[in-house]
């Protein structure tokens, strides 16, 4: 064998080899506390229990999110929390006409924390 045959086949393995970690390095799945260290717990789930539209683009939802309902009102540019209703006790299909009781809770405690009368 001569001489120059030993330096291509070196060279070509040892440029292989760094391809292969390359690769290996550059397309690795970080492990799973690295992805809850880098990007928080996972976002809580929220459940849309109600919406109702109360004018052209606005509209006023119930939804619960980590077991608190909460009165969301929304329009064509901005989301407002209005209320937190309290704890969810209801799921699914036991909701019949929510929103509307919801909705009469949330602005009965807006009146009495503002000290206003009742009708």
């Amino acid at each position: 064998m001569n001489q120059a045959f030993l330096v291509y086949a070196t060279s070509l393995s040892v440029g292989g080899l760094v391809l292969y970690g390359a690769v290996r390095w550059f397309w690795r799945r970080p492990a799973a506390a690295e992805i809850d260290a880098a990007y928080g717990p996972p976002p809580p789930e929220v459940l849309v229990l109600g919406r109702t539209r109360v004018g052209i683009g606005r509209s006023l939802m119930i939804v619960e999110v980590e077991g608190r309902r909460l009165l969301l009102g929304s329009t064509t540019q901005q989301w407002t929390a209005l209320a937190d209703l309290g704890a969810a006790h209801l799921r699914g299909g036991e909701i019949d006409d929510s929103i509307d009781a919801e909705l009469a809770r949330a602005v009965e405690a807006s009146r009495q924390r503002r000290g206003g009368r009742r009708p």
